[in-house]
């Protein structure tokens, strides 16, 4: 049993020490700034373990210390093979705006190698719903999406239209109009035009994907 308070003083106390902004911590560990304060507020109620030891090692803490199991802050001299690696939150949705989403609606991690995400960037896995985008991506496959307002035309990306949920589609720019498009034929593209074109917002943009047999 996890003592919320305790995990969330020792954190912030070992950011502290160290000098480390939120943003600092969240982007050594590839979170939202919004997880940390909520991890340090205790208010996270079930702890992930990977992102517990993922923020041990960017304060350079023991991971039992963190967790408040030792009293001795000294990280173990052994090698880990998660060193090079980093836990990518996978959302049950998107609908809150570019870049940003609730804590509450990760329901796991996926450990992705440091060397495929960039050091500044936010990034977020999100499973696809449904068959419009057949074949490209199966409806359940998981999509690496790097969380930014805007993409170039033609490119994969997550967008949202109003108050829907977060979509992958093809984004397509035109001269004074910008289409949505879906790989499978069966669903025709949806295109905005003049004031309407504010009603889409990008989430972020497609850069890989896991296929769950």
């Amino acid at each position: 049993m996890y003592n919320l308070k305790l995990i969330g003083a020792r954190i912030k106390e070992a950011r502290k020490e160290k000098r480390m902004t939120l943003d600092d911590v969240a982007r050594a560990v590839g979170v939202a700034k919004s997880t940390i304060q909520r991890y340090e507020a205790g208010l996270i109620s079930a702890p992930k373990l990977p992102v517990l030891a993922a923020i041990a090692r960017s304060l350079e803490v023991s991971e039992d210390w963190i967790k408040g199991f030792s009293d001795s802050r000294t990280a173990q001299a052994k090698k880990d093979i998660h060193t090079d690696r980093l836990p990518v939150p996978v959302l049950g949705e998107v609908s809150a705006g570019p870049g940003k989403y609730a804590a509450e609606n990760i329901t796991g991690y996926i450990m992705e190698d440091k060397e495929q995400l960039t050091s500044d960037s936010e990034y977020v896995y999100l499973k696809v719903v449904g068959d419009s985008m057949y074949p490209e991506f199966k409806d359940g496959d998981l999509v690496l999406v790097k969380c930014e307002p805007s993409v170039n035309s033609g490119e994969y990306a997550v967008v949202m239209v109003d108050n829907e949920m977060g979509v992958v589609k093809r984004v397509v720019y035109g001269s004074d109009y910008v289409e949505l498009q879906s790989v499978n034929p069966m669903y025709p593209p949806r295109r905005f035009c003049g004031a309407d074109v504010e009603k889409i917002r990008v989430f972020g943009k497609v850069k890989g994907m896991k296929r769950m047999f």
